[in-house]
């Protein structure tokens, strides 16, 4: 008979099968590897019901029992995808009249990996093509289920597909539904919402969290932090408690976390490591790691975020560069400064930093704010592309300044000094003029940006994040530069810019804002400026 080989069911060794036959006989050795078949036969024909249950996922469902939020990152091929669309579909053919929603990064990615791994596991006897009163199921691998839906007959729950691009093109696509499973309580089971590969900010997770009380349903989001952590993973991370380790082989037996706790979130994390998924082809994976850095082993192969590879800081951490209270501010403690760079056809962006005494700078507000007008970078193809806060609102230079003019009396600030970018604040328009002209003229003064290239800036900034994180943080041991929690664009461009050209080219405008502020004053960075040093002072010492 041919014999099969599996990573989970070993074949027995050879002295095992000679002692099996002189014991039982050549029979039950041949029932025993019949049976080893049709287990394995069995598994790929129904994996729901018999296929093969990876330690890690277990973790999962543990956590899925404490938290009514989950985060599961994960290491390459370690089957997080796999791992979820299994517990979704238990939920979806056990549960029921449920609503589930599966969020992917754009349609293409629903269709060839999620709605894929869904029907991966979808029971047998439905995969054809189904159609009642109570059910609808039609699938195929070109383009996925039939109207990025399908309704499970015998439950009625109903599984729906979307994107991020949907949500950011139309924030109200949530609205009036109700996901998970009714009267279920507080079972792990009551999943409503699944987010794979989610790369935005908080505000799709926070809308979401909304559609979930109701029915007291699970929300589960998937992250593999390849390219770093955006601001809604760091405010996952922040703080975490973690409450369980696993020895890492590839970090000579370091102690990495496989389950935390989330202070800022109240959610559970979750970490899934390569070499647990034995289908994966772990040994490649080492084998390609054995030479790489820490980092990207821990990002690789355990699915532990940490600072991007391609990013030119290093040294920015959000849990010591953001804060969540503003200093007191009056020009006895601080000078205010606020940096614009226009655009042509997307809106302008703007920042606005106070100095104190002693030169620390706080990045107040930025505009258009993330909150308020959504993402100004969002992650897809290209790369990074503009997101919905750089789409214009239609302002002209009167706009601009009554929009500022509202942001400072909100901030309770008066600005010291403008700073527009050198280059487009000195283009003529078709009136001869330029933007400097256009602003003074209604009232608002604006000084050119350094001229500095990007690398002398680059570096400048670096400096303002240094700080010594062996040591702990104090009025002595801390950056220059703290950036309030608000500014979420600013942050998310700290974050993952790289100078990577085309990719990254629409993370590239707030990381401008803070390398203007960074060299005004021909390089030396912005002062604090009292009333006194403003004064002039003259002796009357006679002359010639």
């Amino acid at each position: 008979m041919n014999i099969t080989p599996h990573p989970l069911l070993p074949l027995p060794t050879e002295e095992n099968l000679e002692v099996l036959y002189k014991t039982e006989g050549v029979e039950l050795v041949q029932k025993l590897l019949e049976a080893r078949e049709e287990r394995i036969r069995l598994s790929k024909e129904d994996p729901l019901r018999f296929g093969f249950e990876l330690t890690s996922w277990q973790r999962i469902r543990e956590v899925l029992k404490d938290y009514y939020e989950v985060l599961v990152l994960g290491g390459n091929r370690a089957a997080k995808t796999t791992g979820i669309a299994k517990i979704a579909m238990e939920s979806i053919t056990e549960c029921t009249d449920g609503h589930i929603v599966l969020f992917s990064q754009n349609a293409d990615t629903s269709v060839k990996v999620q709605q894929a791994a869904l029907w991966e596991y979808m029971p047998k006897e439905f995969k054809k093509k189904t159609k009642g009163i109570e059910g609808y199921i039609n699938y195929s691998m070109q383009n996925g289920f039939t109207g990025q839906s399908f309704i499970f007959p015998d439950t009625r729950t109903r599984v729906d597909f979307k994107t991020y691009t949907q949500f950011s093109n139309n924030h109200t696509i949530l609205e009036g539904f109700e996901f998970g499973f009714p009267d279920m309580g507080n079972d792990p089971r009551n999943i409503g919402i699944l987010n794979d590969e989610y790369l935005g900010d908080a505000t799709l997770i926070n809308t979401q969290r909304f559609r979930l009380a109701t029915r007291n349903s699970r929300l589960i989001t998937a992250f593999t932090p390849i390219d770093g952590f955006t601001p809604l993973i760091a405010e996952y991370m922040k703080n975490a408690q973690t409450l369980e380790t696993r020895s890492a082989e590839l970090l000579n037996g370091q102690e990495v976390p496989v389950k935390q706790y989330s202070i800022e979130r109240d959610a559970g994390i979750v970490y899934l490591h390569s070499d647990e998924n034995p289908f994966g082809g772990y040994e490649r994976i080492s084998h390609t790691l054995q030479n790489a850095s820490k980092e990207e082993i821990l990002v690789r192969a355990y699915g532990v975020p940490v600072k991007s590879q391609t990013t030119l800081f290093p040294d920015f951490n959000t849990n010591v560069h953001v804060i969540k209270d503003l200093p007191e501010i009056s020009k006895k403690t601080h000078t205010v400064y606020q940096v614009v760079d226009p655009a042509g056809a997307r809106n302008y962006v703007a920042i606005w930093a106070a100095v104190d005494k002693q030169g620390f700078v706080t990045v107040l507000k930025e505009f258009p704010e993330r909150d308020a007008y959504g993402e100004w970078a969002v992650f897809g193809e290209p790369r990074w592309k503009f997101g919905p806060a750089s789409k214009k609102l239609g302002l002209d230079v009167q706009g601009y300044i009554d929009e500022f003019n509202l942001i400072e009396q909100d901030l309770g600030v008066e600005v010291f000094e403008r700073i527009g970018d050198s280059r487009f604040f000195a283009k003529e328009n078709e009136n001869n003029t330029d933007l400097f002209e256009a602003f003074a003229e209604k009232g608002m003064f604006f000084v050119p940006s350094s001229g500095a290239d990007i690398d002398t800036g680059i570096t400048a900034l670096d400096g303002w994040m240094k700080y010594n994180p062996n040591a702990e943080l104090d009025s002595a041991n801390k950056p220059i530069l703290q950036i309030h929690e608000s500014c979420g664009n600013l942050i998310n461009s700290l974050i993952n810019w790289g100078n990577n050209g085309k990719k990254d080219e629409a993370l590239k405008d707030f990381v401008d804002l803070i390398r203007y502020l960074r060299m005004a004053n021909d390089g030396y960075g912005p002062d604090f400026v009292s009333d006194y040093s403003m004064k002039t002072t003259r002796k009357n010492q006679g002359g010639y």
